[in-house]
Protein backbone atom coordinates (compact mmCIF):
# COMPACT_ATOMS: atom_id res chain seq x y z
CA UNK A 1 0.00 0.00 0.00
CA UNK A 2 1.14 3.53 -1.01
CA UNK A 3 0.09 5.38 1.41
CA UNK A 4 1.22 3.50 4.68
CA UNK A 5 3.46 5.72 6.81
CA UNK A 6 6.62 4.64 9.66
CA UNK A 7 7.68 6.18 13.00
CA UNK A 8 10.24 5.76 14.88
CA UNK A 9 11.23 7.04 18.26
CA UNK A 10 15.10 6.73 18.58
CA UNK A 11 17.66 7.13 20.97
CA UNK A 12 20.88 6.66 20.30
CA UNK A 13 25.41 6.65 21.58
CA UNK A 14 28.24 7.56 19.64
CA UNK A 15 31.52 7.30 19.70
CA UNK A 16 34.19 8.51 17.59
CA UNK A 17 36.83 5.86 15.89
CA UNK A 18 38.77 8.41 13.60
CA UNK A 19 39.46 12.26 13.23
CA UNK A 20 41.35 13.89 10.66
CA UNK A 21 41.03 17.46 9.71
CA UNK A 22 37.28 18.49 10.42
CA UNK A 23 37.24 14.96 9.02
CA UNK A 24 34.95 12.06 11.49
CA UNK A 25 34.45 8.47 11.66
CA UNK A 26 32.29 7.18 14.16
CA UNK A 27 30.51 3.74 15.09
CA UNK A 28 27.26 4.62 16.50
CA UNK A 29 23.96 1.98 17.99
CA UNK A 30 20.37 3.26 18.61
CA UNK A 31 17.71 2.34 20.40
CA UNK A 32 14.25 2.33 19.22
CA UNK A 33 11.47 2.25 22.22
CA UNK A 34 8.77 2.54 19.71
CA UNK A 35 8.12 2.44 16.11
CA UNK A 36 4.11 2.13 14.35
CA UNK A 37 3.65 1.14 10.78
CA UNK A 38 0.12 2.37 9.39
CA UNK A 39 -2.25 0.92 7.41
CA UNK A 40 -1.19 -3.24 8.37
CA UNK A 41 -3.45 -5.34 7.50
CA UNK A 42 -5.18 -7.61 10.62
CA UNK A 43 -6.73 -11.22 10.29
CA UNK A 44 -8.41 -13.46 12.29
CA UNK A 45 -7.30 -17.42 12.34
CA UNK A 46 -9.95 -20.19 12.91
CA UNK A 47 -9.11 -23.69 12.80
CA UNK A 48 -11.14 -26.41 10.72
CA UNK A 49 -11.44 -29.77 11.56
CA UNK A 50 -13.70 -32.89 9.39
CA UNK A 51 -15.98 -35.03 10.59
CA UNK A 52 -13.67 -37.68 11.57
CA UNK A 53 -10.90 -35.47 13.51
CA UNK A 54 -8.03 -36.79 10.83
CA UNK A 55 -7.17 -33.49 9.24
CA UNK A 56 -7.42 -30.14 10.32
CA UNK A 57 -7.58 -26.78 8.03
CA UNK A 58 -6.38 -23.45 9.43
CA UNK A 59 -7.71 -20.51 7.30
CA UNK A 60 -7.43 -16.73 7.86
CA UNK A 61 -10.12 -13.86 7.56
CA UNK A 62 -9.26 -10.32 6.86
CA UNK A 63 -10.23 -8.13 9.54
CA UNK A 64 -9.26 -5.00 8.12
CA UNK A 65 -6.36 -3.06 8.71
CA UNK A 66 -4.65 -0.39 11.39
CA UNK A 67 -1.32 0.46 13.04
CA UNK A 68 1.23 -1.87 14.09
CA UNK A 69 3.27 -1.49 16.95
CA UNK A 70 6.94 -2.39 17.56
CA UNK A 71 10.14 -1.56 19.76
CA UNK A 72 13.70 -2.45 17.63
CA UNK A 73 17.37 -1.84 18.10
CA UNK A 74 20.17 -0.89 15.76
CA UNK A 75 23.56 -1.91 17.22
CA UNK A 76 25.61 -1.90 14.23
CA UNK A 77 25.95 1.83 12.51
CA UNK A 78 28.87 3.94 11.07
CA UNK A 79 28.52 7.61 10.26
CA UNK A 80 31.43 9.75 8.64
CA UNK A 81 31.15 13.54 9.25
CA UNK A 82 32.98 16.66 8.11
CA UNK A 83 32.90 19.85 9.98
CA UNK A 84 31.76 22.81 7.64
CA UNK A 85 31.68 25.39 10.01
CA UNK A 86 32.27 26.14 13.54
CA UNK A 87 28.39 25.42 13.95
CA UNK A 88 27.62 23.05 11.48
CA UNK A 89 28.52 19.52 10.35
CA UNK A 90 27.58 17.55 7.69
CA UNK A 91 27.15 13.59 7.95
CA UNK A 92 26.18 10.84 5.85
CA UNK A 93 25.52 7.44 7.49
CA UNK A 94 24.13 4.09 7.47
CA UNK A 95 23.00 1.42 10.07
CA UNK A 96 21.53 -1.95 10.91
CA UNK A 97 19.09 -3.58 13.31
CA UNK A 98 16.12 -5.31 13.68
CA UNK A 99 12.60 -4.29 14.72
CA UNK A 100 10.10 -6.60 16.77
CA UNK A 101 6.20 -5.73 15.80
CA UNK A 102 2.96 -7.28 17.68
CA UNK A 103 2.15 -9.09 14.70
CA UNK A 104 2.95 -9.92 10.84
CA UNK A 105 4.30 -6.59 8.83
CA UNK A 106 3.71 -5.72 6.44
CA UNK A 107 1.35 -8.37 5.30
CA UNK A 108 -0.25 -12.12 7.04
CA UNK A 109 2.35 -13.89 5.76
CA UNK A 110 5.29 -12.09 6.59
CA UNK A 111 6.76 -12.18 10.31
CA UNK A 112 6.79 -10.02 12.99
CA UNK A 113 10.41 -9.94 13.22
CA UNK A 114 12.24 -7.73 10.88
CA UNK A 115 15.23 -6.68 9.85
CA UNK A 116 16.01 -3.31 9.77
CA UNK A 117 18.66 -1.46 6.83
CA UNK A 118 18.70 2.90 6.61
CA UNK A 119 21.12 4.59 5.07
CA UNK A 120 21.04 8.76 5.21
CA UNK A 121 22.21 11.89 5.59
CA UNK A 122 22.14 15.35 7.69
CA UNK A 123 23.29 18.62 9.16
CA UNK A 124 24.39 19.05 12.86
CA UNK A 125 23.57 22.68 13.97
CA UNK A 126 24.58 24.94 16.83
CA UNK A 127 27.01 23.79 19.63
CA UNK A 128 25.28 26.07 22.83
CA UNK A 129 25.13 24.76 25.89
CA UNK A 130 26.07 21.39 25.52
CA UNK A 131 23.70 21.01 22.60
CA UNK A 132 22.89 20.83 19.55
CA UNK A 133 19.83 20.45 16.76
CA UNK A 134 19.61 17.62 13.93
CA UNK A 135 18.05 17.54 10.77
CA UNK A 136 18.14 14.90 8.34
CA UNK A 137 16.60 12.26 5.81
CA UNK A 138 17.09 8.29 5.83
CA UNK A 139 15.99 5.73 3.47
CA UNK A 140 14.94 3.15 5.89
CA UNK A 141 13.96 -0.95 4.24
CA UNK A 142 12.33 -3.63 6.30
CA UNK A 143 12.46 -7.14 5.45
CA UNK A 144 12.14 -10.84 7.26
CA UNK A 145 15.27 -11.89 5.24
CA UNK A 146 12.91 -15.01 3.55
CA UNK A 147 12.56 -16.35 6.95
CA UNK A 148 8.52 -16.29 6.58
CA UNK A 149 6.38 -17.96 3.62
CA UNK A 150 6.69 -14.00 2.21
CA UNK A 151 9.20 -11.45 2.47
CA UNK A 152 7.50 -8.58 0.64
CA UNK A 153 9.63 -5.91 2.61
CA UNK A 154 8.46 -2.33 3.25
CA UNK A 155 10.27 1.28 2.09
CA UNK A 156 10.09 4.52 4.04
CA UNK A 157 11.58 7.76 3.05
CA UNK A 158 11.79 9.64 6.65
CA UNK A 159 12.63 13.24 7.25
CA UNK A 160 13.86 13.94 11.15
CA UNK A 161 14.50 16.49 13.83
CA UNK A 162 16.37 15.84 16.57
CA UNK A 163 18.17 17.25 19.56
CA UNK A 164 21.94 16.24 20.64
CA UNK A 165 23.32 16.23 24.34
CA UNK A 166 26.92 16.49 24.37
Amino acid sequence: MPDRQLLITSLSVTGSILHWKGFTASYFGEVMPLVVATRVPKVQGSWFYNRAHTDSTYLQFPTGDGPDVGAGVAPVGLRFSMQLSPTILAFAEGSGGGVAFSRPMPEPAARSLNFLGSAGAGLRIGKRDHRSYIVGYRFAHLSNANTAEKNPGFNAHIFYLGITLH
